[in-house]
């Protein structure tokens, strides 16, 4: 499938000649062929299993693939605000016939990719397949150093450098698929207009998961738009199992949980990680305790400062407090954050382990993919006798 090319020639008088046009059709009909045939073989076979190789998913609650011959089908699923929506994609081995379908058409292997988030370049790197990443939203806020080095090159085009995405540039990238994250189907307007040119959006919903596994395993759903199923199932697998055997460790302690609070106060709200959140589901794998572990939000809790102060003056540890990366920060805000048990305790801990002064933080990046490094950071800041030999990654102590 060969998209938005465009053959313009004439001949000295400015008309083409009828033998001209003859040729001209005769040669874009070949390199529409070749272009097509690129990544497959050379005559399609429809007993052939083209995806000997396939991925399973087991942690992830957003999206799903289903496999034929020769195309694989890509769903991924909302599940939240009492909504339940599907959005499927077909992704089409290249070189092959594709099937009557209504669904927007991927073929893969994807070659020219725009990543509208960093939670994405981990993924790329992981899957040795930074060569089909073409444009990415900024980058000010990456920290991986090849990418960065490949915008500074032209190598890879920033397409939002003002905040505000230039659907003009991705077209001029001959984009295969545009990744962004957000709603399943977001109406966003620019996204709109990509889907009218015939560039598919597909929306990483990872945000949805509720536990670390379930979100790095979105990994997967890179690998099938890459066909990189047989190393994402070499990597994962390694992965699971290192996080499995920290989880263990942890599941063998009976000490009394520390008392626990999230967040920070902005003006006079202070938005805390709900019960049933990605970030409260970490705490619980520690057994820490938790004010706000019964609430059933999936997101944050909205409190004032009063409220979340009570608590704050007996707990014991005090997780992501926003932006601060030193305790001066934290007093910068509020002088009465010097009350804090977890400040008094120097046990205040935040994600800014790996991060660049432009605004980029590794834990949204590398990150991602290695959730058995960040359950090992947490791990010990909590129980550092289970893990002696561990240093923090991802995490950092204010100080």
């Amino acid at each position: 499938m060969i998209k938005r090319q465009h053959i313009s020639s004439v001949g000295r008088q400015g008309l083409l000649l009828p033998w001209a046009t003859f040729l001209i059709v005769l040669i874009f009909s070949a390199c529409q062929s070749s272009t097509r045939e690129t990544g497959s073989t050379d005559r399609f076979d429809p007993d052939k299993d083209y995806f000997p190789d396939k991925v399973e998913v087991r942690h992830s609650i957003g999206f799903g693939v289903e496999y034929e011959s020769h195309y694989k089908k890509l769903r991924i699923f909302r599940h939240y605000n009492d909504l339940a929506d599907t959005v499927s994609y077909l992704l089409l081995q290249r070189g092959t016939p594709a099937p009557e379908t209504e669904l927007p058409v991927i073929e893969v292997p994807v070659q020219n990719a725009v990543s509208m988030s960093t939670t994405h370049l981990g993924m790329f790197d992981m899957l040795d397949g930074m060569d089909a990443l073409k444009g990415i939203e900024i980058g000010q806020y990456v920290t991986n150093a090849h990418v960065k080095e490949a915008v500074a090159n032209g190598e890879i085009l920033e397409v939002a450098p003002a905040g505000a995405l230039n659907v003009e540039s991705v077209i001029g990238l001959n984009t295969d698929v545009l990744l962004g994250v957000g709603y399943p189907n977001s109406q966003n307007d620019a996204y709109q207009q990509l889907e009218r040119t015939g560039i598919p959006v597909l929306l990483n919903a990872d945000w949805q998961e509720t536990d670390l596994l379930g979100r790095a395993e979105w990994v997967k759903l890179l690998a099938v738009l890459l066909n990189k199923e047989k190393l994402v199932n070499e990597k994962f697998t390694a992965i699971e199992e290192e996080y499995n055997r920290v989880l263990g460790l942890v599941e063998g302690k009976t000490t009394e949980a520390p008392l626990t609070i999230t967040g920070i106060a902005l003006g006079d709200a202070w938005h805390v990680a709900g019960g049933k959140s990605f970030a409260y589901g970490l705490l619980q794998i520690v057994k820490a305790d938790y004010p706000w572990k019964d609430d059933k939000s999936t997101g944050s809790i909205k409190l004032d400062f009063e409220t979340v102060y009570e608590f704050g003056l007996k707990a014991d540890f005090w997780i992501a407090p926003g932006s601060a990366k030193t305790e001066q920060d934290i007093l910068n805000r509020d002088t009465r954050y010097a009350d804090f048990r977890a400040f008094k305790k120097k046990q205040i801990y935040n994600i800014f382990g790996r991060y660049t002064e432009g605004g980029g933080n590794d834990y949204y990046e590398t990150g991602v993919v290695e959730p058995h490094v960040i359950l090992k950071d947490i791990v010990k800041i909590f129980h550092p006798e289970l893990l002696p030999e561990h240093e923090l990654v991802y995490h950092s102590q204010l100080k």
